[in-house]
């Protein structure tokens, strides 16, 4: 089963987010976005959280991108990933391009200086995979970056 992405966010950052990158790469299934409103506070947010949980299902794998690390979208994914398997939560949404930037993958780019370190850490036998939107493969960053 193909993991789920949900993009939560102070604000509606993780739905203009969401837009942006439709823009860039098209349509994409299984991305969600959870927008934390100054009116919703923690048990808002949980709701929110818990809704889109619900759609998805309770057997598919989902990754939360949240926006600060230790923020309330940050807390409220961490507070759900003890209670659901299969959910994980990574801090820092953002959409980042800029010149220098080589397109490797339909959703992934990267700068020479990020290829080299990628290379360090590939040598090291850490296995980075490259697969960012939930439609792509997980093989290794290593294949593409020839």
């Amino acid at each position: 089963m193909k993991p789920r992405l949900i993009l939560m966010s102070h604000g509606h950052l993780a739905r203009e987010l969401a837009n942006s990158a439709k823009m860039i790469i098209g349509e994409t299934e299984g991305v969600y976005t959870v927008s934390m409103l100054e009116s919703d506070g923690l048990e808002g947010t949980q709701g929110k959280l818990n809704a889109v949980l619900e759609e998805i299902g309770p057997d598919a794998p989902v990754l939360v991108c949240a926006d600060l690390l230790s923020g309330t979208p940050c807390n409220v994914a961490v507070q759900a990933m003890y209670q659901r398997s299969g959910l994980r939560v990574l801090t820092g949404l953002n959409l980042a391009h800029h010149d220098g930037y080589r397109k490797i993958k339909k959703s992934v780019s990267l700068s020479d200086a990020d290829i080299a370190l990628i290379r360090e850490i590939l040598a090291k036998g850490v296995k980075v995979t490259a697969q960012m939107i939930p439609d792509e493969s997980d093989a290794s960053i290593e294949t593409f970056l020839n």
